[in-house]
C-alpha cells in the first residue's frame, strides 16, 4: 500500500501536468529502443504489419476458455473473454449465433471456437467465434449473489448495524487511487462545500489481483489510528468500469474490513447502476464519488445560513425575554404595596389583629364545649355504678351454673336409663339364655352349624351344645331307615380339649340359633 500523509491535492495535480523534459507519467510507455529510427510508418503500414503478425503468429482456428463479461446485443454478440490475467474481445455475429446451443451470457464461463481478426479503423484485435461451448456455471454475478445471500445471513446487510455518519466531520480519508477521476470529483466537491474538513488520500490499486488486499489494508489501518489521525469518516470509492474491472470490491476481505471498522464508511464504486459488496456492507453507499462527499462534507453556505437563522432566532427570543421581564417589573413597581409600605403594613396589622380575636374567641368556646361533655361521661359513670353491675352478673352467672348442672344429671340419668333397659334386652335374646331354655345347637366337628338332616350322613360325628355342656354322638343307618337316623349318644359332658380352634361360624347372625 502506498499513501501520502497526510493528503496534499496539489502535488497529485502537478504531478499529472508534468510535460517535456520532466518526469515521466506514469502509466506512459516509452518508444523501442530497437526501433530504426530513420524509418516512418504510416498508421495503416503498422496496421498491416500488426494483422499480418496475428494471422502468422498464431493458428487459423484457437478454442479459448474464459469468463464472458460486458455483453452487448444488438444484432450481432459483442462480449469480452477473460480470466485472471488478461481480457480480450470477442464477436459472435448474428448467423452464426443461431447456429450455437449456447448464448453469451454474463459471466458463463465458456469455450469459444473461432479465429483471431485485427480490425484496423478500431485498432484491437478481436476473437471472431462461431461457436461456444458451456463450461460449467463459473458466473461472476452467481458468485456475487452467492456472497451477497451469505452476507444478509450474517445480518451485515440489516439496517441496525449501520453506524450513523457524522455531522461536521474534522477530516474524511479517501481511500482510492490518486491516479483516478475519483479523486479528484471529492476533492473539487470538499473546497466547494467546506474547504474547513480536511482530506487525507490513501492511495490504493482499485483493480487487479492485489486490489482488495489493499484496500482492506488501508481500512483497517484508518479504524485503528482514526483519533491519531484525526479521521471521523472514511470514503471508499473509485470509478466506473466493468464487473471484472470492479471485482476488487465484491472480495469477502474488503467486506470484512468495513464490516469490524470502528468508524463510519461511505462506499461509492462505479456507477449508479453498480452495486457491489463493498457498497451494501458499508454504512452507506452513493451513487458517484461526487454524491459520496456531499453525504459526508457538509455545506459551508447552507451551514452560514443555519447558523444566520439561530443566531436572529436567539436575538428575537432574548428581547422578548426582556421586553416581557420589563412588563411584569413595571406591574409589580406599581402595587400600592411598593408604593406606600406603611399602609400596606397597616392593613396587614388590623387584619391580623381580628384573626387573632376570632382564633381566642374559637378556643374558649372549644373549651367550654369539653367540659360540658367531660361532666355529662362523668355523671353516666356514676349513675352506672360498676361494682353493682359487677354483683347482679355474678348472680346470674351462679344461676345458671346451678341450671346447668341440674341439666346434666338429668340427662346422665336418662342415658343411663336407656343403657340398662338395652342390656337387659340384649341378654334376654342372647345365645346362652336360648340354651338355658331348653334348646340346643348341633355341628359337626369341624364347628360347621348343622340345620338340614342332608347335611350328615352314616358314620358322620356330631357335637351337640346344651345350656351344661356338649354331647358327642355319631349317626347311625342314614339314610335307608324311615324311621330316620338313630343317635349314639353319650352322657352330657365337657368336650375334650380342642387341638385348635375350630372353623367358626363368624360370619353368620345370632338369628340362626332360632
Amino acid at each position: 500500500m502506498t499513501g501520502r500523509l497526510p493528503f496534499d491535492p496539489d502535488r497529485i495535480k502537478r504531478g499529472k501536468r508534468a510535460g517535456p523534459g520532466g518526469e515521466q507519467p506514469p502509466g506512459s510507455v516509452a518508444p523501442p529502443q530497437h526501433a530504426d529510427a530513420a524509418q516512418v510508418w504510416t498508421v495503416s503500414q503498422l496496421a498491416a504489419r500488426i494483422d499480418t503478425a496475428v494471422k502468422v503468429g498464431v493458428p487459423g482456428r484457437v478454442r479459448v476458455v474464459g469468463e464472458i463479461s460486458n455483453v452487448s446485443n444488438r444484432t450481432h454478440w459483442y462480449f469480452s473473454l477473460k480470466d485472471e490475467g488478461a481480457v480480450i474481445s470477442a464477436v459472435l455475429f448474428a448467423s452464426s449465433a443461431r447456429r450455437c446451443s449456447v448464448s453469451p451470457a454474463q459471466g458463463d464461463r465458456v469455450i469459444a471456437h473461432g479465429r483471431l481478426d485485427f480490425y484496423a479503423p478500431g485498432g484491437r484485435i478481436s476473437l471472431i467465434v462461431d461457436q461456444l461451448e458451456a463450461v460449467g456455471q463459473g458466473s461472476l454475478e452467481r458468485e456475487l449473489k452467492a456472497r451477497v445471500d451469505l452476507l444478509r445471513e450474517r445480518g451485515w446487510l440489516d439496517p441496525g448495524v449501520k453506524s450513523p455518519l457524522p455531522d461536521m466531520p474534522r477530516r474524511i480519508a479517501v481511500i482510492t487511487s490518486k491516479e483516478g477521476a475519483a479523486v479528484h470529483d471529492v476533492i473539487d466537491t470538499a473546497r466547494r462545500r467546506c474547504p474547513m474538513v480536511g482530506l487525507l488520500l490513501i492511495d490504493v490499486r482499485v483493480q487487479g489481483p492485489h486490489a482488495a488486499k489493499e484496500v482492506a489494508e488501508a481500512i483497517r489501518l484508518i479504524s485503528d489510528h482514526a483519533e491519531e489521525f484525526g479521521v471521523d469518516a472514511v470514503l471508499v470509492t473509485r470509478g466506473g468500469g466493468s464487473l471484472e474491472d470492479l471485482w476488487a470490491f465484491n472480495e469477502m476481505v474488503v467486506a470484512e474490513a468495513i464490516h469490524d471498522a470502528e468508524i463510519p464508511i461511505v462506499a461509492a464504486i462505479g456507477h449508479e447502476t453498480d452495486v457491489t459488496v463493498a457498497e451494501l456492507v458499508a454504512d452507506e453507499r452513493a451513487a458517484t464519488p461526487t454524491q459520496a462527499a456531499m453525504r459526508l462534507i457538509p455545506d459551508a453556505v447552507a451551514l452560514e445560513e443555519q447558523l444566520t437563522a439561530i443566531q436572529n432566532t436567539m436575538r428575537a427570543e432574548v428581547r422578548a425575554a426582556v421586553r416581557n421581564a420589563r412588563e411584569i417589573l413595571t406591574q409589580i413597581a406599581r402595587r400600592p404595596a411598593l408604593r406606600d409600605p406603611a399602609r400596606g403594613v397597616a392593613v396587614h396589622r388590623s387584619r391580623l389583629e381580628s384573626v387573632t380575636k376570632s382564633l381566642v374567641a374559637a378556643i374558649r368556646e372549644r373549651v367550654r364545649h369539653a367540659e360540658r361533655r367531660l361532666h355529662r361521661v362523668s355523671t353516666t359513670i356514676e349513675r352506672a355504678r360498676p361494682a353493682a353491675v359487677h354483683a347482679r352478673r355474678e348472680e346470674a352467672l351462679r344461676g345458671m351454673s346451678a341450671r346447668l348442672q341440674r341439666s346434666a344429671r338429668t340427662r346422665l340419668a336418662q342415658a343411663q336409663n336407656a343403657i340398662d333397659a338395652l342390656h337387659r334386652e340384649l341378654h334376654a335374646v342372647g345365645p346362652q339364655q336360648v340354651l338355658a331354655r331348653g334348646y340346643s345347637v348341633t355341628t359337626l366337628p369341624d364347628g360347621t352349624l348343622i340345620r338340614e338332616p342332608s347335611q350328615v350322613s352314616d358314620g358322620d360325628e356330631l357335637v351337640t351344645r346344651l345350656a351344661a355342656g356338649r354331647l358327642r354322638s355319631r349317626v347311625i343307618g342314614w339314610p335307608g331307615r324311615s324311621q330316620g337316623p338313630s343317635i349314639q349318644g353319650s352322657d352330657a359332658a365337657p368336650p375334650p380339649p380342642r387341638r385348635g380352634r375350630p372353623k367358626a361360624a363368624s360370619d353368620r347372625s345370632q338369628m340362626d340359633l332360632f
